[in-house]
């Protein structure tokens, strides 16, 4: 059985109808929908289907919502999903296919397609196969992954990050598959199509050197290399000082937020792994 993982918020309920396919024996739509106000709670008659179960859960915070649907996952295959995506069947065939065909693979990091005359979604990795260090960007709606091997290893997402969290905007695609790596769980690319997403997203609409985006930079490098990026704050910020000052961006500014980042990280990593552990 194949999960589609969909987080929503508020009255963008309302558009996951346009998400779901018409049913299939094989796929099973688990809704995670969070809403911060109770006139957002009625749900669309157009879910009332077998193939769908919901779940509602009070506040924001992207990864939460994530989480949420991977713990209502039950299935073989998962696939991560938003609320403004587009399927066909011929997108879940090719997920099933390469999951039925190579059991080695825990993790497959698939591609996005864009909408006619849209520019590609990014620059995707050159080469297909096994991911030994991840050296790009993972967007969430391109992940497909083995539930009960990833539920085993106790993955799930950093709540620290995402859209929504109180600080920290993105990277916890990126953060997610690292935790993968480091559980010992084997990532490939698999340069296939999976869905269809606009190319505007809301990392691509924050400017370079918004605060948001600075602290995404120092949050990820303290997730990544501990307190040693206290140090790369720093270095950091002169590394790219010419680069600060031709966008006219005080190199003050600049590594205060980073480094305000990492010492969030390392102030809130032992409730993160209590709160992971129990």
């Amino acid at each position: 059985m194949i999960n589609i993982l969909i987080s929503t918020i508020d009255d963008r309920i309302n558009g996951v109808v346009n998400v779901l396919l018409p049913p299939r024996e094989d796929v099973q739509y688990i809704i995670s929908h969070q809403y911060t106000d109770g006139k957002y709670k009625s749900v669309p008659e157009a879910l009332n289907r077998n193939d769908v179960s919901f779940s509602q859960m009070h506040g924001r915070g992207l990864t939460k919502s994530r989480n949420n649907a991977l713990n209502m996952a039950d299935g073989e295959i998962g696939l991560i999903a938003d609320d403004d995506v587009t399927y066909n069947d011929h997108y879940i065939d090719t997920l099933k296919k390469i999951f039925l065909g190579n059991p080695d693979i825990d993790i497959a990091l698939f591609k996005i397609r864009t909408k006619d005359g849209e520019p590609a979604y990014k620059k995707y990795p050159d080469y297909e196969g096994q991911v030994k260090n991840l050296d790009f960007s993972v967007s969430s709606i391109e992940i497909g992954f083995n539930i009960p091997r990833v539920k085993e290893s106790g993955i799930f997402f950093d709540e620290r990050f995402g859209v929504g969290s109180d600080c920290i905007i993105g990277s916890e695609e990126n953060i997610f598959i690292e935790d993968c790596l480091k559980a010992g769980l084997r990532v490939f690319v698999v340069p296939e199509y999976v869905v269809e997403h606009p190319y505007l997203s809301t990392s691509n609409s924050v400017p370079p050197f918004d605060k948001r985006k600075i602290w995404v930079t120092g949050a990820l490098d303290c997730r990544r290399n501990g307190s040693v990026a206290i140090l790369k704050a720093f270095g950091g910020t002169l590394k790219i000082l010419p680069k600060l000052m031709r966008h006219h961006v005080n190199p003050l500014y600049y590594f205060y937020h980073r480094l305000s980042a990492v010492l969030y990280i390392l102030r809130t990593n032992k409730y993160e792994r209590r709160k992971r552990d129990s």
